[in-house]
């Protein structure tokens, strides 16, 4: 008989539940999991609690409502893979690369062991220690009419910057902020999306929430090294310079902008007096282009140097009940700005808080 066995999950279901509130910022977490029906507590580790002992439950009583629980959190953790935290670059490339990659790559997919969901990649605590570093793994092919879509794993040593409260350190109590660096290593998803019809590479880079521009580049040039070595030779390609978009989205005067609604929320720019300034607003309503401020400043010196924007663009979800906003920020210089199209190009633009695609593509629209 084994109606003594004890009910619990599975591995596999275990870790779809944990990548739903580890891998999403809490406050889009949790609107998410009580759309699914499920229990909220005060933070995650009390959340996991409730959610485990509910899901335990559903699977005892309800199997038809536990399968579906599962499936959508699955779904959610494929949108919140592919599409979250990611620094985008665009590159042109001839069509014959474009081919090769996806030709190679899809035949790859076909002869391997494909993982039933995205979720069973996602190593653990055990297997993240013991992975070997910037090794690429093809976990995801997939087509949808021009564009195919690669998703690969990788485990990499991220430099995290965390604030310290200078009250904890005697000797610094005078200071009034304290940024300390420290290397940690972590599973990341980057994204490949080959698109036949514009005969471009879009890469996405996982910032897995920790935006800095070495990890960044480090990690696209490793992906442009696989790129190339699945060709068989080092392609010529063109990349995007995001740096030209920052003046319109900023005005938002001419089209696409101009009928698209979004705020502004990170700013910096060279004032006339040759000081640098930085602004940013943390409440999501707010738009720093209605501050007092900058309107006075351009009033006074008609252009404020611009060289960094980032916009919030509102995202209204009642079937997740989510009512909040993605973001985009393009990461200029004070260099190109001072330097003109002959210094470095911006390559890349970060987009956060995506979990699907209808979410990355409202705000890649704006820069693609």
């Amino acid at each position: 008989m084994t109606s003594g066995v004890p009910v619990v999950l599975s591995d596999f279901e275990l870790k779809s539940i944990l990548a739903l509130t580890e891998r999403f910022t809490w406050h889009i977490a949790r609107p998410i999991i009580a759309s699914l029906g499920l229990p909220t507590g005060r933070g995650r580790e009390a959340t996991n609690d409730k959610i485990l002992e509910s899901l335990i439950d559903f699977k005892k009583k309800d199997r038809q409502k536990f399968d579906k629980i599962i499936a959508s959190v699955n779904d959610l953790v494929f949108g919140q893979v592919v599409y979250g935290e990611k620094a985008i670059f665009s590159l042109s490339v001839d069509s014959q690369v474009i081919k090769l990659l996806d030709d190679r790559y899809a035949l790859q997919w076909n002869m391997m062991k494909q993982p039933t969901s995205l979720v069973e990649t996602i190593v653990d605590d055990v297997q993240l220690q013991h992975a070997i570093k910037n090794q690429l793994e093809l976990v995801n092919y997939s087509k949808q009419n021009t564009q195919s879509i690669l998703v690969f794993s990788s485990i990499r040593e991220l430099v995290v910057r965390e604030k310290v409260p200078p009250s904890k350190l005697a000797a610094y109590k005078q200071f009034d902020e304290i940024i300390a660096k420290r290397k940690e290593k972590r599973q990341c998803f980057d994204v490949c999306i080959l698109d036949s019809a514009s005969n471009k590479i879009h890469v996405l880079i996982d910032t897995n929430g920790n935006v800095v521009g070495d990890n960044i580049v480090f990690a696209k040039t490793n992906f442009i090294r696989e790129l190339y070595n699945c060709v068989g030779y080092q392609f010529n390609s063109s990349e995007k310079d995001f740096y030209p978009l920052i003046e319109p989205i900023f005005k938002q005067n001419v089209m696409p902008y101009s009928s698209l609604s979004y705020k502004v929320f990170d700013l910096s720019f060279l004032t006339y007096e040759g000081t640098t300034h930085k602004e940013k607003k943390n409440v999501a309503k707010k738009d720093l282009r209605d501050d007092l401020f900058n309107k006075e400043g351009i009033k006074a010196v008609g252009n404020i140097g611009l060289y960094r924007i980032g916009i919030r663009v509102d995202r209204n979800n009642p079937k997740l009940q989510l009512a909040d906003s993605v973001e985009l920020i393009i990461p200029g210089t004070l260099r190109r700005h001072l330097g003109g199209s002959g210094c470095s190009p911006v390559n890349y633009a970060i987009l956060s808080k995506c979990i699907s695609k209808d979410d990355f593509e409202t705000l890649t629209k704006l820069i693609l």
